[in-house]
């Protein structure tokens, strides 16, 4: 049972990625950034990665930039952690949770995977060693995401093709694909090691019907569900465009654990992890599209960022207290 809502502060900023910390804090990022954290805390409080794209000496530089943060001070240093004089842009990019694996998505449908370092001597973050390439998509890439419990990377492009690595040996594993859509969620499970991915589509840019829904309906999602192979599991469709996904980490048998999908009117529905059933739907009381959602580590919040910089948080009675 949902027993409490936190509006907490409104940020001048949306709210594109969360996340929520072991400590019970919660991180809340801008657009174009993601979370880098290195574990034990040797270094930074946290650090925040951003893409960029600028013009310099007349060629177009692509790549990102990290701010780091001690527990009591604003923004002390900025340095470059990977660019590229190219025509080539970055698209997106994710952390491994541990911060020594970091994933980044190009225009090109390129995916390289960099292995990272805290330096002590110089309070910063470099690479280590050469960047690994994984080539497989033509595509540009919209999502990616690692899962260091299963060891795999997924990533996602605009066609709708989704492909598996191996983490420990940066090779292809499989893929599959979603009726020609774009990706615009992708989440693992880390738990089951199931993959679920959001394509939305409109009636104008698909030109198609949407059996079983009304004329009316402009727009729809579609969630579809995946083992750790890439063997299709379930699929459903909604008439509501999903901006965001996260998935709970309670034990498997313990608890029934669900998939939670932020839609573009401000709410939240959860579902069914086996058959992508509808369970429950969380009244926000809010219009603005929910644009990330993540499960505390014990999975008894949920935090939602929207698009009017607003960070909500819910929190589950305990078992045990009802």
């Amino acid at each position: 049972v949902v027993s409490t809502q936190s509006t907490g502060a409104k940020y001048p900023h949306s709210i594109t990625n969360i996340r929520c910390l072991p400590s019970g804090e919660v991180v809340a990022m801008p657009p174009n950034a993601t979370y880098l954290a290195f574990v034990p805390w040797k270094g930074p409080r946290y650090e925040q990665v951003s893409s960029f794209t600028e013009e310099a000496g007349g060629s177009n530089y692509t790549g990102l930039r990290i701010r780091w943060e001690g527990s009591n001070v604003h923004v002390i240093a900025e340095s470059i952690l990977y660019s590229i004089a190219s025509t080539d842009h970055v698209t997106c990019c994710a952390a491994a949770r541990d911060g020594r694996v970091f994933v980044i998505g190009y225009r090109s449908g390129l995916v390289t995977v960099q292995p990272l370092q805290y330096e002590q001597s110089t309070k910063g973050v470099s690479n280590m060693g050469a960047a690994r390439y994984l080539t497989g998509h033509v595509h540009p890439i919209t999502t990616v995401q690692i899962n260091r419990a299963f060891s795999v990377i997924v990533s996602a492009d605009r066609s709708g093709r989704v492909i598996i690595w191996d983490l420990n040996l940066m090779t292809y594993v499989n893929y599959f694909e979603t009726r020609q859509s774009p990706v615009s969620c992708l989440r693992v499970s880390d738990t089951l090691g199931d993959i679920v991915t959001v394509s939305s589509s409109t009636r104008e840019n698909r030109n198609i019907s949407f059996p079983g829904l009304p004329s009316s309906v402009e727009s729809v999602s579609e969630i579809y569900l995946h083992s750790v192979n890439g063997k299709y599991i379930a699929w459903s469709r909604c008439s509501h465009v999903i901006t965001a996904l996260a998935i709970s980490v309670m034990s498997e048998g313990l608890y029934k654990n669900v998939i939670a999908t932020g839609f573009r009117n401000g709410n939240i529905w959860l579902w069914n992890t086996w058959n992508l059933q509808v369970v429950s739907d969380i009244q926000t009381n809010f219009t603005s599209p929910i644009l990330s959602l993540e499960f505390s580590h014990d999975s008894y919040s949920l935090a939602a960022g929207t698009e009017e910089g607003r960070l909500l948080v819910w929190t589950q009675t305990h078992p045990a207290n009802n």
